[in-house]
């Protein structure tokens, strides 16, 4: 069923919302397809925090960080650039979606 947000502009809250109760589910419209998840476990609000970097408060994204500091992961990365340079290799190497949901993370606090 569909559900009313917040407020205009607001994409944290689900528009479509299954069952009810403890079952209650929402669909994460960013998901392509489409993802539903449990709204009483903080399944959903984890998601879209940490995967698609939507505040549950502003119901907008994340600010993007100011600068960045240069880590032991960016200097695999550049390394592994170097010598292998098969993109496919290296994503399978180092998943490129685990830093931005650090950045997420970060940004939450």
């Amino acid at each position: 069923r569909n559900q009313k947000v917040r407020f205009e502009g607001d994409i944290y809250t689900p528009k479509l919302v299954r069952f009810s109760g403890n079952a209650k589910e929402g669909l994460c419209d960013q998901c392509n397809p489409g993802r539903w998840l449990q709204l009483k476990n903080s399944a959903y609000w984890y998601h879209k925090q940490f995967f698609h970097g939507i505040s549950s408060v502003s119901g907008k994204p994340f600010q993007a960080p100011l600068t960045t500091k240069k880590n032991i992961a960016d200097t695999i990365l550049s390394y592994l650039q170097q010598i292998k340079q098969n993109k496919k290799e290296i994503n399978d190497i180092v998943n490129s979606k685990g830093m931005t949901i650090l950045w997420y993370r970060h940004a939450h606090k």
